[in-house]
């Protein structure tokens, strides 16, 4: 099971707490590494070479940062340091194909060339071979609602609710957090509560109470409602939707577009926002976790 877990840097206050996330994620994984990644989008070929050394060795410098930090946090464990000039989309979805979790800094800017603003947020929850979680600013108490799963119990039980719900459990059982799975509604639907148990109930047979896992129906449009439940969360975990291809990035992973659902509480949900893919391995027994 790969066990690496990539981290985007850039030197922003936002990317610092990505590693201090990505770093209490990887003492719960006991084998796991981290990569700190710098993505150098320097100067075109065509201008002053001594302006694009200048802005190596500054994206150098900036790298050196984050593994230091990321040093301090995991005393003992590999640290990878990945220095690279290129398109930050297609660079940090190259890495996320051997990679266990991408996480990245909300509104990361600088050296990742505005990684999370417009459509390259989307881009790369579209396209990384890994779950991507997205962290903003430090909580500024511990949440209370732990870990919280957006499930769509108006679609048949499929790969994307079972891609979500294991991550969700993996990350709930290694903090030792409570697991919610959230339906939205946008209308009173008698059968909403008994299908989302009907997708929940497999899980909490196999996880034996480890986490706990309780089911909420909110009567309200998709984005409000988990913005709100974010609100009281740790995490927020999503599926990315759509079993059919939609285009492949240069690095041949399956496009799974977000969304405006998705979309939306990337740049607006409170808590630190999770994207798993259908295609991310879900094993047979649950006591791998």
């Amino acid at each position: 099971m790969k066990q690496e877990i990539v981290v985007a840097y850039d030197g922003t206050r936002q990317s610092r707490t990505a590693i201090e996330w990505a770093a209490a994620e990887c003492r719960v994984r006991h084998r796991a590494g981290m990569t700190v990644c710098q993505v150098w989008d320097g100067p075109d070929p065509e201008r002053v070479e001594a302006v694009a050394a200048e802005e190596r060795r500054l994206a150098g410098l900036r790298l050196s940062e984050g593994v230091r930090l990321a040093e301090r946090l995991l005393p003992g464990r590999e640290i990878r340091p990945v220095l690279v000039r290129g398109d930050p989309k297609d660079v940090l979805v190259g890495l996320s194909r051997n990679a266990a979790m991408l996480v990245l800094g909300h509104r990361s800017v600088r050296g990742l060339a505005g990684l999370l603003r417009g459509s390259v947020s989307a881009y790369a929850a579209a396209h990384a071979a890994c779950p991507v979680v997205v962290v903003g600013a430090p909580a500024s108490g511990p949440p209370s609602g732990g870990v919280m799963v957006g499930i769509d119990a108006a679609r048949p039980a499929g790969p994307e609710a079972d891609s979500a719900l294991r991550f969700a459990v993996e990350v709930a059982r290694g903090r030792s957090l409570p697991l919610t799975a959230v339906y939205a509604t946008r209308g009173r639907e008698p059968e909403g509560e008994r299908a989302l148990a009907r997708i929940v109930e497999p899980w909490r047979a196999r996880c034996r109470g480890r986490p706990r896992i309780e089911t909420r129906v909110v009567e309200a449009p998709p984005l409000p409602a988990l913005a709100a439940c974010a609100r009281e969360a740790w995490l927020l975990v999503l599926g990315a939707h759509g079993a059919g291809s939609h285009g492949a990035g240069s690095h041949g992973a399956r496009a799974r577009p977000l969304g405006p659902v998705g979309q939306g509480l990337l740049r607006r949900a409170s808590c630190p926002v999770a994207v798993v893919h259908p295609v991310w391995p879900i094993p047979c027994d649950i006591s791998m976790i």
